[in-house]
């Protein structure tokens, strides 16, 4: 089973509709999925997106093959564009940081400053956003390193405002190919192993 978390729905819109997940929860958290994919909404920052990770392990036997991809958008230095798909390679906040295992990928790798607000300036590291390290905290003695992945898409470059719903949904469908690639590619890993 390949398990997805998003923070917003406009983030996992394209998602939903390529791989025709059906909704199936809306409380606590809106759940949707098919027969290989399982995908919850956890709304945004660092308390939900643990509160999410924490319901999916109760909610589902997680198996040594099961896949983890938590997707959505962050700020990025400069030197990123608006609307690059980013993968996660290192995590921390001021006090915690993890060095992940990503899969041998053309997406380029980033570190990242997972945030409990909004970051309106830049940081020490390539990019920010809020909910990755409450995932990875949460889940990583569920899941394989290897199986884990932290895919993001720039909105902004610590410009501060608020995405509109439309603006977020193209910049996910913009990178859908590359998405769905990686999650074929994480898949296609563990099914050799």
């Amino acid at each position: 089973m390949t398990y997805i978390v998003c923070a917003f729905e406009a983030e996992a819109r394209a998602l939903i509709d390529s791989y025709r997940l059906i909704k199936h929860e809306t409380r606590p958290f809106a759940v949707f999925g098919n027969d290989k994919i399982h995908l919850i909404i956890s709304g945004m920052g660092q308390a939900k997106a643990k509160e999410a990770a924490q319901y999916l392990l109760s909610r589902q036997s997680i198996q040594k093959e099961d896949i983890f991809i938590n997707i959505g958008i962050c700020a990025a230095q400069q030197s990123y564009k608006v609307g690059e798909l980013l993968i996660v390679k290192s995590i921390h906040n001021e006090e915690i940081s993890h060095l992940l295992s990503t899969p041998t990928s053309p997406i380029k790798e980033v570190s990242c400053f997972s945030a409990e607000t909004a970051q309106e300036q830049s940081t020490q590291t390539d990019i920010a956003e809020m909910e990755a390290l409450g995932l990875y905290e949460t889940l990583k003695e569920n899941f394989l390193p290897e199986n884990m992945s932290f895919l993001k898409v720039v909105s902004d470059n610590f410009q501060p405002f608020i995405p509109k719903k439309k603006f977020i949904i193209d910049l996910i469908q913009a990178r859908l190919k590359e998405i769905k690639t990686h999650i074929k590619t994480l898949q296609g890993d563990c099914l050799v192993r």
